[in-house]
């Protein structure tokens, strides 16, 4: 079983959400009760980046730990984790998942979630770890956990161009910022030119507009 570890940023809020699934990470919408009311409120038009791809669960929770812990996705206002990504999913209740546990065993391929000690020995490690890091240290530890160009084969491409066919592409709140910083800077380079030439006049020379004093004529 391949398990995926994501981050959705929606392109119209600027919200982001870490999580994992087992479906393709592209069209799965993600599971948390927070995520879920405002993709239904803003729609789903979002970016995602996946982060880790791995058949071992246990490589897949240590990873949901560290960026739970390196991004305070919890606590953090840009997320919408409402608790860290450790492999279990944001929208199964307890007893949903112990029922559905015991519906599993003996299949071939069901593995036991692990247990509550076990996930609070990897976080404390993980905790342990960071804190001893320096800020140069974790940028380092953060580029070289996510993909790296070489992992994007043309297999992987065309994956991930296949799962983003039919997908709305909208500008990102960055790029609108952007467009309206060069509308402002234009209209005011019309307004100081119209300010600069004021009282004067222009006419072709050569095919190029030249401006002159309305009195004298001069450039």
């Amino acid at each position: 079983m391949t398990y995926y570890l994501y981050k959705k940023t929606h392109r119209t809020t600027g919200l982001q959400y870490l999580g994992k699934t087992i479906q393709n990470p592209f069209k799965y919408k993600g599971s948390g009760k927070h995520w879920g009311y405002h993709i239904k409120k803003h729609g789903y038009d979002v970016d995602t980046e996946i982060l880790l791809e791995t058949t071992n669960e246990t490589e897949l929770i240590s990873a949901g730990l560290y960026y739970s812990a390196l991004w305070n996705v919890v606590k953090s206002k840009e997320w919408a984790n409402l608790k860290p990504e450790a492999g279990d999913g944001g929208g199964m209740p307890e007893a949903s998942r112990k029922q559905f546990a015991e519906k599993m065993k003996g299949h071939p391929n069901w593995a036991p979630p692990p247990s509550q000690q076990t996930k609070n020995k990897i976080s404390k490690t993980l905790t342990d770890l960071l804190t001893k890091m320096t800020p140069e240290e974790l940028s380092a530890r953060m580029k070289n956990s996510c993909c790296k160009p070489e992992s994007y084969t043309p297999e992987r491409i065309e994956k991930m161009r296949q799962g983003m066919l039919g997908k709305k592409k909208t500008k990102t709140p960055k790029l609108l910022a952007a467009i309206e910083a060069r509308k402002e800077q234009s209209l005011q380079n019309m307004l100081n030119a119209a300010e600069k030439n004021r009282g004067r006049t222009w006419k072709l020379i050569n095919g190029k507009r030249v401006w002159m004093d309305r009195e004298t004529q001069n450039y």
